[in-house]
């Protein structure tokens, strides 16, 4: 029975260093791509998909989006050391203000609407969502075996197969989060990495399947390229 989520958590710390000049004044989720800038597209489709919480983990230019989520209702937390810690440090520090299985996200991405649906509606609790190869440079590539998460990396020699592209939005439940909180603590370098990294290495013991949508119109934007590709390549497939 598809269990019913209502809570997504945007992870938008970050700098955006590789997107100066732009984000010397915005955050990267406030790049206008189209009519919108990123982060009120992604909440749009999230509200429109029966997401009633929106939970956003702020850093660099946060007063950004607290007056944004004063205006939409949604809840913000500023990581304080967002400048010298990783994006799974991020999730483990507000963590506490998640009360159900949710969807996980950066504030980044550009994507179509079908990547939320899909996730909500599949059955299983903890998913990563794939796509078929973009050849946007910068990506993130999944082994997959037996139709779950195996590993990920951004470099191919280092996976035993490389079967799909990392998305950046996760279906993840309470109980991979309270692993994940334990491996926070635990981990030496537990502030330093990101989510996906804690997430694969955490798979071998807690199961995580992939979901992957080979024609699926998405991409990140981390750089200047990727903003070109984003308005040229992107938006005209989106809905």
């Amino acid at each position: 029975m598809t269990q019913t989520i209502e809570t997504a958590v945007i992870l938008a710390a970050g700098r955006g260093t590789r997107l100066q000049p732009y984000t010397f004044d915005i955050p990267k989720g406030f790049m206008p791509v189209g009519e919108e800038r990123l982060i009120e597209r992604s909440v749009r489709l999230l509200k429109e998909n029966g997401i009633k919480n929106v939970i956003i983990g702020t850093g660099h230019l946060h007063e950004h989006y607290e007056k944004f989520a004063k205006e939409h209702g949604l809840t913000t937390f500023l990581s304080p050391d967002y400048a010298t810690t990783g994006s799974f440090h991020t999730l483990i520090y507000g963590s506490a203000l998640i009360k159900g299985d949710f969807l996980l996200l950066e504030s980044d991405l550009l994507y179509h609407s079908d990547a939320i649906k899909s996730l909500i509606d599949a059955d299983q609790k903890d998913i990563i969502l794939c796509s078929g190869f973009t050849q946007s440079n910068d990506e993130v590539y999944v082994e997959v075996k037996d139709g779950k998460l195996k590993s990920l990396s951004k470099k191919k020699e280092e996976l035993g197969s490389v079967d799909a592209e990392l998305v950046g939005i996760w279906k993840i439940s309470m109980a991979l989060l309270e692993k994940l909180k334990q491996h926070h603590k635990e981990a030496e370098d537990g502030t330093k990495k990101d989510y996906e990294i804690a997430i694969a290495q955490l798979s071998d013991d807690h199961k995580v399947d992939v979901l992957k949508l080979d024609n699926l119109a998405w991409c990140e934007i981390d750089n200047q390229d990727h903003l070109e590709r984003a308005k040229e390549k992107i938006l005209p497939r989106l809905d």
